[in-house]
């Protein structure tokens, strides 16, 4: 999965004989750019020219190593650069201060090809936390995940004070990006001081309030950091925290997460942790506010050796919360975030349970009829026909789409098998409806043929029934095959067009397949006039025509309420789904098997010659029968033959007198050909 510089790892669960359904491990996988990088900084190059080059890198795919290897060329970016400005002159570091003075960057969009420093550092930080990079964190294990999180903490605040170090006083440098918000201040202590703030913006004015910091410093300049991050919580592990939440802490105890962003202030790089005299007070809004209950003020207690850490309360108090922010005061200045426990509300357990029971019993409905429907097509043998194979073929690929869709739909954890549910479901879903369309094919060409039977046909309709769908679903996966299972449920994904190479096929089917239906109505309401009214194979023709119709507006209710489920779930979608699922496997049953004359005729002599259901007239037994039928036979051939040829005559003219007096059911070729 990483190009050869780096090593990926899988492991193997013991105890189950699996691979781990997280997917390997790419800590350890790098891109190019990472030794390069290293070998300019390992030669001493232009500090700001290497962050500039590092800010550029970040912004394109990352993999996990890349994260962890770029918080580590940080860290070494800042030595050199430490170095380069030591080694200026006085009046060359003063030139350098007054440079750092001006930088403000509040735009984003940078002009010069090597920003300064500063600049260069704070965007490949918010590179590695954009939404894009977060996927190649979690490729990481837990404690690399943890490590690195803590690392960029560290690092970055180190960098704050750095610049602080050499910028000339008084200043503030203001760095505000997406996903981080750096700002570093310098105050002179000697005169009256005001509050500072360090707001976040946001709706309501929500920030976070900072005291005077009078309890630590003394008279002169105090050097003042302070940093918002999003996401970085989400690899900040709560397993270890030291707070105390309500309830038992029995194995149903809600999950602790952290449900802020972090946020860090620091003074005068004293210490990892400056305790105050007076505490320090902030107010955090909410990441999630469902289904999320008892925040707690914490912060990240981590050694600067080991880079291991833990989430504490201890110091900080909270001070009020409602359902969107919480407010809190701490005596210490570190990393602060909220910690809050997630559990799911009983409604929302029990809308869960309602879902799956409805979903599985509209399912189950539909896979017994259908299944039904599939064991007459295969086992009464005198069923075969075009129209025979059409409906067993339909009822096959919908058996399969609805057993995959009830066993696969929500099968996301595993990383292999979710896009091959999700690829099966797609042609499978694209086979039923390329059947169906097949049927409408089919009755058009019932109206210009004498017999419904056509071997040599057969072999068109498997083809368009299957290697369609099939062509359809190799382009979609050669084009994008990683749109294939999402985090929601294994089908195609929603938000990059990609649904279309399902929605797009099945839409032109359904056109082509309402096309041929309404011709075949339109040429038999045309002919209706010159046929007599006993015609009984256009009324079974009509009867067909709009038995498909029906099923093709039930099929596509049907599943555009499944793909809505899937999308958001909900009792009233469930309920849709599940109406229509019901009531389109019964409609096969009963349309296709169970109202068919034809049917009842098969599955009668099947029972006859099984001998379930064979008597005789009482006093005769089995074997009299017998006899009797064998004289019968010689009779009843001759008879059957001057029945066949009666009939071909009247085919013969009443497709003339259809053709005669401007039908177009037949035409005279085909009689003759006939």
């Amino acid at each position: 999965p990483c190009a050869p510089p780096g090593i990926a790892s899988f492991q193997c669960l013991l105890g189950l004989g699996v691979w781990n359904p997280r997917g390997p491990d790419l800590s350890n996988c790098t891109s190019p750019w990472v030794n390069q990088v290293a070998q300019k900084i390992k030669s001493g190059e232009n500090a700001a020219s290497i962050a500039g080059e590092l800010a550029r890198h970040t912004r394109g795919p990352v993999f996990a190593g890349d994260v962890s290897s770029a918080v580590r060329l940080l860290e070494q970016l800042l030595d050199i650069l430490d170095a380069q400005l030591q080694a200026l002159r006085p009046l060359e570091r003063e030139s350098a201060g007054k440079n750092y003075n001006k930088v403000r960057p509040q735009n984003p969009n940078l002009g010069p090809t090597h920003p300064p420093t500063p600049q260069a550092v704070v965007e490949a930080v918010d590179n590695l936390l954009r939404p894009e990079a977060l996927e190649s964190w979690r490729d990481m294990n837990g404690s690399e995940q943890a490590h690195t999180a803590t690392m960029l903490l560290d690092v970055l605040e180190e960098g704050a004070f750095l610049l602080a170090d050499n910028v000339k006083e008084p200043a503030r440098f203001l760095a505000a990006r997406q996903n981080l918000v750096l700002e570093v201040s310098m105050l002179n202590t000697e005169g009256p001081l005001q509050e500072l703030v360090f707001s976040m913006g946001g709706e309501g004015g929500s920030g976070v309030f900072w005291g005077v910091f009078t309890s630590t410093a003394s008279p002169g300049v105090v050097k003042v950091v302070f940093i918002l991050y999003n996401n970085l919580g989400l690899f900040l592990p709560t397993e270890n925290a030291t707070v105390r939440l309500g309830g038992d802490g029995g194995p149903r105890a809600p999950q602790l997460v952290v449900n802020s962003q972090v946020i860090a202030a620091s003074i005068n790089k004293e210490s990892s942790r400056v305790f105050l005299r007076d505490p320090v007070v902030f107010t955090l809004p909410h990441l999630e506010t469902k289904n999320h209950f008892g925040a707690n003020c914490s912060f990240w207690n981590y050694s600067e050796r080991s880079m291991a850490g833990h989430w504490s309360s201890q110091g900080c108090r909270l001070l009020r919360s409602n359902g969107t922010h919480s407010s809190c005061a701490c005596s210490h200045l570190t990393n602060f975030a909220l910690l809050m426990a997630r559990s799911q509300s009983f409604p929302g357990r029990l809308n869960e349970v309602l879902l799956s029971v409805i979903t599985w019993a509209g399912i189950l409905v539909a896979l017994l009829c259908l299944g039904l429907s599939i064991s007459a097509f295969c086992c009464l043998r005198g069923l075969p026909s075009e129209r025979t194979t059409i409906h067993k073929n339909l009822c096959i690929s919908l058996f399969l789409a609805e057993l995959l869709f009830l066993v696969g739909i929500d099968k996301t954890q595993y990383q292999v098998a979710c896009p091959i549910f999700a690829g099966l479901l797609h042609y499978f879903f694209l086979a039923s409806f390329s059947w169906l369309c097949l049927e409408g094919v089919h009755l058009y060409l019932l109206l210009l043929e004498v017999f419904d039977s056509d071997p040599a046909r057969r072999k068109y309709y498997y083809a368009g029934g299957y290697c369609f769908p099939a062509v359809v679903v190799a382009v979609a996966a050669a084009v994008d095959h990683r749109s294939y299972g999402t985090d929601q449920a294994c089908w195609l994904r929603v938000d990059n067009y990609f649904i279309w190479s399902f929605i797009g096929p099945v839409a032109f089917v359904i056109l082509v397949t309402l096309v041929f239906l309404l011709v075949t109505l339109h040429k038999m309401l045309r002919s209706s006039a010159a046929l007599k009214p006993d015609s009984s194979r256009l009324d079974s023709i009509r009867s067909w025509a709009l038995g498909a119709i029906a099923l093709l507006l039930l099929l596509g209710l049907t599943w555009a309420f499944g793909l809505l489920f899937v999308t958001r779930e909900s009792v009233l979608t469930a309920s849709l789904f599940t109406a229509c699922n019901a009531l389109q496997g019964t409609f096969i049953f009963l349309f296709h098997c169970a109202l068919q004359k034809k049917v009842h005729r098969e599955l009668s002599k099947c029972l006859r010659h099984s001998g379930c259901c064979l008597r005789g007239p009482p006093g005769t037994s089995l074997g009299a029968l017998k006899p009797s039928a064998a004289r019968a036979h010689p009779r009843y051939y001759s008879g059957t033959q001057s029945r066949i040829r009666r009939m071909w005559n009247d085919t013969v003219r009443k497709q003339t007198e259809s053709s005669f007096m401007g039908g177009d059911l037949n035409s005279t070729p085909t009689l003759n050909r006939g």
